[in-house]
């Protein structure tokens, strides 16, 4: 097995969860995609002089497991974040974020690890993104250049570290 790291930004200091002030203290006030954004920077804080952008989706409901993700912009390094809600007050939303790599990352990232390991590989495609939580895991499948047969692979988050994502892959067998 190979562990790969993805490249995306690290923060200097990362914190998981988050309070976030409703509408004035009144239950059921979603987080406005800007407040949500202001929210999200500050949980990923730039190294020296870096800023980090931060673009999101939408709104986050005022619902637990209510889901948003949000865009995050260091330099030239982009990363997802995705921020679930876990609890609702009059204080506001309390959410938590979790890193998320596009299915075409994963795929790159197994295409160029199954390279450095001695395979003749041509494509990977996996079937969804990857959620940075350890354990979690997408398939893929693997294809030779001359477009034969397909080979089962297993990309799997071994470790989390601010943003970034480190996993592995196991063939069949």
């Amino acid at each position: 097995m190979r562990r790969l790291l993805l490249p995306v930004a690290a923060p200097a200091a990362v914190l998981v969860t988050a309070m976030a002030l409703g509408g004035c203290g009144t239950e059921d006030a979603d987080l406005s995609a800007d407040a949500l954004a202001d929210e999200v920077a500050a949980l990923y804080p730039g190294a020296g002089d870096a800023r980090v952008d931060v673009r999101c989706d939408g709104p986050l409901a005022a619902q637990v497991g209510a889901t948003q993700d949000c865009r995050l912009a260091v330099r030239r390094d982009l990363a997802t974040v995705r921020a679930t809600v876990t609890r609702e007050s009059d204080d506001g939303l309390e959410f938590t974020t979790v890193p998320v790599v596009p299915a075409d990352r994963v795929a790159r990232t197994v295409l160029r690890g199954l390279g450095e390991e001695g395979y003749v590989v041509g494509e990977v495609v996996c079937a969804e993104e990857l959620v940075g939580v350890v354990g979690e895991s997408v398939a893929c499948r693997a294809g030779p250049p001359d477009g034969g047969r397909r080979t089962e692979v297993e990309a799997t988050v071994r470790a989390v570290d601010g943003l970034d994502v480190r996993i592995r892959f196991r063939l069949p067998g």
